[in-house]
């Protein structure tokens, strides 16, 4: 029988809370955002220009580009 190996990787959100991804764009024309923390399937997050904290979908955040 041949043996077979697997190789883990890490899973990883688009979401990355210690890299540049977590600066996000509402909408692509909103104001910018970052992503403070991921709970369960919403984020916690914070209006840069305004320091509002608010809670969003994750799917919405994960949409949302770059910014």
């Amino acid at each position: 029988m041949i043996d077979v190996a697997e190789e883990g990787g890490e899973f990883r959100r688009s979401i990355d809370l210690a890299g540049t991804s977590r600066f996000r764009r509402i909408a692509g024309v909103g104001p910018v955002y970052e992503v403070t923390a991921i709970v369960g399937d919403r984020i916690r997050a914070c209006l840069i220009d305004s320091d509002e904290a608010f809670a969003y979908p994750l799917a919405d955040a994960e949409n949302d580009p770059l910014a």
